[in-house]
C-alpha cells in the first residue's frame, strides 16, 4: 500500500508540474517589451524579441520603449507605460532610473500577481531601488552590496557572504554549456540536463539580497586564457516570488557579432518564462532543434 501510494503521489506531483498542452488557439499572453535605453543593442535585440514571441503562436506583443537617454523631463511626463491587463513584462532596458510614479506602479503590478523577465543587462539597471533588487534577487552590483551564489562540484549552492569570494563581471564571449538545476520546473521540464549555448557574455559574481532565488539553470565559467572566468558554476536563470507575482532573471542575451538571442536554446527558454511567469505554466514545447551537450543551435 505504502508503494502505490508513493506512485500515485508520484503521478500527482508529475501532472502538476509539467507544461500543460495549452493551445495556440487560446487566449495569448500579453507581453509588453521594454526596451529605449541600453548599455547593449537593444536596438537590434529587441526585434528578435518581438519576432521570437509572435512566431512562438502564443503571445500577444506590446512594444513600450522609454525614453532616450537625456530627454527632457516632458518626455518623461508623457510615458505612460499601462501593466494592467499585461501578463508578462518582458524587460530589456538598462538605463536612466525610471521617475518615480513608474517605479510604484511597476513594483504594485508585480506585487498584485504580475510576471516579468528580464534579459542580461536589466538586472545591471536600477541601482538603489529597493524593491526591484528585491525582486531580481542577484544583480550587476560590486562585491560589498550583497551576497551571492553558485553551485560547487558537488550540486550544493555556495553563499558567499558581501566583500567576500569573486566579483562581478563577464569573460570573453564563447560557446558555453548550461547545466539544468531544477529539471522539475515547468520552465526548464524536458531540457536535457547538459546543452550549449551560443556565443555570449557569462556573468559571474552576481550580488544582491539573494533572498528566495530559485535557480534553474547555471554554466561553467572558464577560466582558461581569453576566457577569464572564475571556474564556478554561475547562476544563469533564476526566478524570485515577489508578494503574488514572479520574476525570472535570463542572464543570456548579449548582442554582438552572432547574436546569442538567435540560440533555440535561448529563445526556448525566454518564451516558456514569459508564459510561466503570466500563466503558472508553458505551453511551448522543446523543439526539435534545442541544443545539445555537444552541439549549438543557431536561428538566422
Amino acid at each position: 500500500m505504502k508503494s502505490i501510494l508513493r506512485l500515485a503521489i508520484a503521478l500527482i506531483t508529475a501532472l502538476n508540474l509539467a507544461p500543460a498542452t495549452t493551445s495556440a488557439a487560446d487566449t495569448p499572453v500579453k507581453v509588453m517589451i521594454v526596451a529605449g535605453q541600453n548599455n547593449h543593442a537593444w536596438q537590434k535585440s529587441t526585434p528578435i524579441l518581438q519576432q521570437m514571441l509572435v512566431k512562438n503562436g502564443h503571445f500577444e506583443v506590446i512594444m513600450n520603449n522609454s525614453p532616450a537617454s537625456g530627454a527632457p523631463a516632458s518626455a518623461w511626463d508623457a510615458w505612460q507605460p499601462d501593466f494592467a491587463g499585461v501578463g508578462c513584462v518582458l524587460l530589456n532596458y538598462n538605463g536612466e532610473l525610471w521617475p518615480e510614479r513608474i517605479r510604484k506602479a511597476f513594483t504594485a503590478y508585480v506585487a498584485a500577481g504580475g510576471g516579468v523577465v528580464l534579459i542580461h543587462a536589466s538586472n545591471n539597471a536600477f541601482t538603489g531601488w529597493k524593491e526591484f533588487e528585491e525582486m531580481v534577487g542577484l544583480l550587476w552590483r560590486p562585491k560589498d552590496f550583497g551576497y551571492s551564489l553558485y553551485f560547487d562540484d558537488n550540486g550544493q549552492i555556495v553563499r558567499e557572504q558581501p566583500g567576500q569570494g569573486r566579483g562581478m563581471g563577464h569573460g570573453g564571449q564563447y560557446d558555453w554549456v548550461m547545466t539544468t538545476r531544477d529539471p522539475n520546473h515547468s520552465i526548464t521540464w524536458g531540457l536535457p540536463l547538459h546543452w550549449m549555448h551560443k556565443h555570449d557574455e557569462l556573468y559571474h559574481g552576481q550580488r544582491g539580497p539573494a533572498e528566495n532565488v530559485h535557480i534553474l539553470l547555471t554554466a561553467y565559467s572558464d577560466p582558461a586564457p581569453g576566457r577569464s572566468g572564475t571556474g564556478k558554476n554561475e547562476p544563469i536563470v533564476w526566478w524570485v516570488p515577489y508578494g503574488k507575482g514572479k520574476v525570472v532573471v535570463n542572464l543570456m542575451g548579449h548582442v554582438g557579432e552572432v547574436g546569442s538571442v538567435q540560440c533555440a536554446g535561448f529563445q526556448t527558454v525566454t518564451c516558456r518564462a514569459c508564459e510561466w511567469v503570466a500563466t503558472g505554466h508553458c505551453a511551448t514545447p522543446v523543439p526539435a532543434d534545442f541544443p545539445t551537450a555537444d552541439k549549438v543551435s543557431f536561428r538566422p
